[in-house]
């Protein structure tokens, strides 16, 4: 008995892995798509290009899902001065 192969896209693992990074060790604290994508990039495959994460990113801020989206925050780990939308996952 064979089972169908499934096909995974770029976007479902940058997904995957931003709800892990999310949900680890910057539970509580606001990203910004930046910062993500330099997170990302660190944790996934080499073969994965900044545009393809880039884009992927895109799709994650357009529907977050599970995760929260601030339209206006400052992130967590480059402190922008000016405020742009993050991604985060609250403490409660």
């Amino acid at each position: 008995m064979q089972r169908e192969a499934i096909i995974y896209t770029v976007g479902d693992f940058v997904r995957r892995v931003v709800g892990s990074l999310l949900h680890g060790g910057y539970r509580g604290k606001f990203l910004c798509s930046p910062c993500l994508i330099k997170l990302t990039k660190a944790n996934l495959d080499k073969s994965y290009s900044l545009l393809e994460i880039g884009s992927a990113m895109a799709d994650v801020f357009k529907a977050p899902g599970a995760i929260t989206c601030l339209a206006t925050s400052a992130c967590a780990v480059c402190a922008r001065k000016k405020h742009v939308p993050c991604l985060g996952v609250p403490l409660s």
